[in-house]
């Protein structure tokens, strides 16, 4: 991939983001620094969900009295490192739910350049509520999760 960067797109449950190392991203010899894969793989995420009932605003949008308002937080996440990426490199991310829980659920994200695996990791993603402990889903936001954990399956 050269030039200008697009937008995300789904893809048979599989969510598709390119984005673009810049200098902010690198330790001084232009290398990404390992940190940042954790906010390429949150930018990811976040783009797979936009503006969906899965979306952290529509969570957060839920009343009080109908059990809101709930947001996110990630409780693991294991990083491989297989490659590195540059200063001016342009990678792929991509993200699938492997998993559906009653107040959480399992993601596998990876990055690519050019097709070849640069860093892949494992999550598992809590809803809680205002004081911390962890909430069901939402009806609406686990059918977005479900469908999409469905259209991944196939596709695999």
């Amino acid at each position: 991939m050269t030039g200008r960067i697009s937008e995300g797109a789904w893809k048979g449950g599989i969510f598709h983001f390119p984005m673009r190392v810049y200098y902010e991203d690198t330790d001084v010899g232009g290398m990404m620094y390992h940190a940042r894969y954790v906010s390429f793989f949150e930018r990811v995420r976040t783009e797979s969900i936009r503006d969906s009932a899965a979306d952290v605003d529509h969570l957060f949008a839920i009343p009080e009295e109908e059990g809101g308002p709930l947001t996110y937080v990630v409780s693991k996440i294991a990083i491989s490192y297989h490659r590195q990426a540059k200063i001016g490199d342009i990678l792929l991310g991509h993200s699938m739910v492997t998993k559906v829980r009653a107040a959480a659920i399992e993601v596998k994200q990876w990055i690519t350049k050019d097709d070849d695996l640069v860093a892949e990791a494992e999550l598992l993603v809590a809803v809680i509520g205002p004081d911390g402990r962890p909430r069901r889903w939402p009806a609406d936001a686990r059918a977005c999760w479900t469908d999409w954990y469905n259209r991944a399956q196939n596709a695999i």
